[in-house]
């Protein structure tokens, strides 16, 4: 049995890297279901990015117990990996698909400029303040959806709240035309106006084409 014995500075330089890779290997599959930015639409090179409050320092912290850098830790390291491949199921929990030009700007944020709640979390009125409301779509590329969409004339909206939960509504899409914009006509929604998405937790919405 593998075991770590160190400072948590120590598991984050040596172990790190690991779980850098797992983090892809989690996330390959994701990726390439999701098929473009779950921002701009872009489907060109993506990226897993860590949702803000979840990301991988923080998911490591939170396993080991503290985020004291000096303090000793000794790690049962095959259970440590079960345990964050645990806290990544389902991986939109923790996870979002975006372009490198997005993913630059949702990083850009320095974390000692978020509030945080009592509890330590992310204060989601502070999430993103460069208002990126990742939103991905089903089937992925944004003409192929508004084909489909047109077709059908149906979507479910899948809207992902920062505690876990998952909230599903359906979207009567009859008056959607040839010069309707997806995200046009989706971040115009009330409930994901600047302000409001943050302020009710959501970090990232999925619409899926109903057949």
């Amino acid at each position: 049995m593998s075991k770590f014995t160190g400072t948590t500075k120590e598991f984050k330089r040596y172990i790190g890297p690991h779980l850098r890779n797992l983090v892809q290997q989690i996330t390959r599959r994701h990726r390439v279901a999701v098929g473009a930015c779950e921002h701009c639409g872009a489907d060109g090179k993506l990226e897993a990015a860590h949702v803000r409050g979840r990301d991988r320092t923080m998911i490591i912290d939170f396993l080991l117990g503290t985020p004291d850098s000096d303090a000793s830790v000794n790690v049962d390291l095959k259970k440590f990996e079960q345990d964050f491949k645990r806290e990544h199921d389902p991986v939109e929990k923790s996870i979002l698909v975006l372009c490198t030009n997005c993913h630059r700007k949702y990083d850009s944020v320095p974390q000692n400029m978020v509030d945080t709640r009592a509890d330590g979390r992310t204060n989601p009125a502070e999430l993103l303040r460069h208002d990126i409301l990742p939103i991905s779509l089903q089937p992925a590329r944004p003409d192929d959806f508004k084909a489909m969409l047109l077709k059908h004339q149906e979507a479910v909206i899948e809207v992902f709240y920062e505690d876990g939960s998952v909230g599903r509504k359906r979207w009567n899409a009859s008056r959607f035309t040839e010069t309707s914009n997806v995200f046009g006509n989706l971040r115009s929604r009330p409930e994901f106006h600047k302000g409001v998405w943050q302020e009710s937790g959501i970090i990232k919405v999925n619409v899926r084409v109903t057949e």
